[in-house]
């Protein structure tokens, strides 16, 4: 290796080791809670969506490493700053119905599992059973009850004879 050559690789190093020293914005603020959405929905975009698009990242080890950092911490703050569900509408609205829309869209493209590939995270690939739940509350604007509600059990059976006079 000439001297030229090995120059040029300590500097890239030294400048590599320095780039680690760059503050990046990796904090959790606080959640401001998920409004209403239905205990179903929750869970999904919770479990699928939820390290990139809520305030409770769990972040991973590529997050930490530059110059992949930066890529990986730029990611996660654009998704907070397109959608964040910790900070999700609390009352219906313009905001909700948006968001909905863009829910909607989204998982109706197909894209869902495609939309964001960022290093370090799984890939929020949603099953049918789940791209249903998630479609059937998306296109739910005027609050009927999900077509993949079911009774959980706790609640009494009410039949026809008990609403006679």
């Amino acid at each position: 290796m000439n001297p030229r050559t090995s120059n040029v690789a300590g500097w890239i190093i030294i400048t590599l080791m320095l780039c680690q020293f760059i503050p990046l914005d990796r904090v959790n603020p606080p959640s401001k809670g998920t409004g209403n959405l239905p205990a179903g929905v929750r869970l999904v975009l919770q479990a699928r969506c939820g390290e990139c698009h809520s305030n409770s990242t769990r972040w991973p080890g590529s997050a930490f490493v530059a110059p992949l950092s930066w890529y990986v911490v730029h990611e996660v703050l654009q998704a907070r700053n397109e959608m964040n569900f910790s900070e999700f509408p609390t009352a219906s609205g313009i905001a909700e119905l948006n968001a909905k829309n863009r829910i909607h869209a989204l998982i109706i493209s197909g894209n869902a599992g495609r939309h964001a590939i960022v290093p370090g995270f799984a890939s929020p690939d949603l099953t049918r059973n789940e791209q249903e739940l998630l479609i059937g509350w998306s296109a739910n604007l005027d609050k009927k009850p999900l077509p993949t509600a079911k009774n959980s059990g706790n609640m009494p059976k009410v039949t026809a004879s008990k609403f006679k006079n």
